[in-house]
């Protein structure tokens, strides 16, 4: 699996905080997790334990930066911002 820029998984995660510092979304059930589990990307609901799914994309494949962004989740507050990292990280 070809490794991952480290520059991608950088910038959604300084997305994901521009985001939340603005203003801190409402609870409302689009706001998504994305964070390893299990060795694999796995999506979570925020505030579940339970991954909604869970991707056969292996976490050893990205760089270390991106593997420690991984572990500690990656908060996206919309379906679009999911749906544009899905697609940039190439999520199988």
């Amino acid at each position: 699996m070809a490794k991952i820029n480290g520059k991608i998984l950088a910038a959604a995660a300084l997305l994901s905080a521009q985001v939340l510092a603005v203003g801190h979304a409402s609870a409302d059930s689009s706001r998504f997790i994305l964070r390893e589990y299990g060795g694999k990307v796995a999506l979570f609901c925020d505030g579940e334990e339970e991954p909604i799914a869970v991707y056969q994309t292996q976490i050893g494949g990205f760089y270390p930066a991106d593997r420690e962004l991984l572990e500690k989740g990656i908060c996206l507050n919309s379906r679009e911002e999911l749906r544009r990292l899905i697609e940039d990280l190439g999520l199988e």
